[in-house]
């Protein structure tokens, strides 16, 4: 359902991630079992100097891993064919920036700003810590989120209900472009 991401940039440098430089994934329990799922593709920057940034999740890429759950995710939840992309836009990094503008250390932060799924835009704040190894940037971070808040339909099927939260879980690293 919904993916988070972030990619950071040092001294004014901006750094990008991809789905090669990480793990962008998501956590639905139902009355049967946990579901998880991954984003297969994704792209965004951020600017250290601003504190700001971007991030575009191809709604398309979306999986579990279990053709009819996906094709229900993509078509009647996601309707990726209108809406083709999940965006996330950074206005502000607060917390332990001094690290993230310096290159160097570890930090928590909070990411500030909004999330667009369909066609439904609301404010998120999702807390995240990072660790610089060399030239590039660790970050990682997990978020609760109401899928009804988005307007995505509810996906329980008759033979399991679906609790009404997705988590969002990323691990990623942030190269220089």
């Amino acid at each position: 359902m919904t993916i988070l991401l972030l990619c950071l940039a040092a001294n004014g440098a901006v750094l990008g991630v991809s789905p090669g430089s990480g793990r962008l994934g998501f956590e639905l329990q139902t009355s049967v079992k946990p579901v998880s799922g991954e984003a297969l593709g994704f792209s965004g920057s951020i600017d250290t100097d601003a504190l700001t940034g971007t991030l575009s999740v191809d709604a398309t890429a979306l999986t579990t891993g279990f053709g009819p759950r996906d094709s229900r995710m993509l078509t009647t939840c996601l309707e990726v064919a209108r809406f083709p992309a999940i965006q996330l836009v950074v206005a502000s990094i607060e917390g332990d920036i001094a690290g993230l503008r310096h290159g160097a250390g570890t930090g928590a932060v909070t990411l500030a700003g909004t999330l667009t799924i369909r066609d439904v835009v609301r404010p998120v704040s999702v807390p995240a810590t990072y660790a610089w190894e060399g030239d590039d940037l660790r970050i990682k971070g997990r978020q609760a989120l109401a899928w009804a808040d988005f307007g995505v339909p509810d996906p329980s099927t008759l033979l399991a209900q679906v609790r009404p939260e997705v988590t969002i879980l990323f691990d990623l690293v942030a190269r220089p472009s």
